[in-house]
């Protein structure tokens, strides 16, 4: 009975987080441009502070253009974040450890094949084409779509015989 009870008290208060985290990640898909500088700010204080201000500079001008035209640890920060919050947006949503699992393992899928492009894109001597798949890998994992994507195939419920 105490269960029933404090699972009834935490809906609304897991509801109101899905929103937020919906409206969040809408907010900053329409104005990305802000976070970034934002980022950009942060970490520049953070290398000038540890007395290495001219290592982002650095790291980006090994970085080819096909990956990213921003700062790796500005990209990387951003892209973590991104995908923590749709990630903490399916857990809220589909209340099911064993689906949360499964939607992990295809995210850490996706980004371990970036990863694999982009850095078999630089061993082997700056692979067009390995880097620009290895891009587009990235720009779907952070975006809204696999959410949108993951969500009705894993929803609750689905494949379920109809009650009577």
């Amino acid at each position: 009975m105490s269960q029933v009870l404090s699972s009834r008290f935490q809906e609304p208060g897991r509801w109101l987080l899905i929103g937020a985290l919906a409206a969040g990640l809408f907010a900053v898909g329409m104005d990305p441009e802000a976070v970034f500088a934002a980022l950009t700010r942060a970490w520049q204080a953070v290398f000038s502070s540890l007395g290495l201000g001219d290592a982002m500079h650095r790291w980006q001008q090994g970085t080819s253009h096909l990956v990213t035209t921003r700062s790796l640890p500005v990209v990387i920060t951003y892209s973590l974040l991104y995908v923590g919050a749709c990630f903490l947006l399916l857990h809220l949503l589909l209340r099911n450890a064993q689906r949360t699992r499964w939607a992990g393992q295809l995210y850490l899928a996706l980004l371990a094949a970036a990863a694999l492009l982009l850095v078999g894109g630089k061993l082997a001597g700056n692979l067009d084409w390995a880097y620009k798949l290895g891009r587009r890998i990235i720009d779907f994992v952070v975006s809204p779509l696999p959410v949108m994507l993951l969500l009705p195939l894993l929803w609750p419920g689905r494949g379920r015989a109809p009650r009577n």
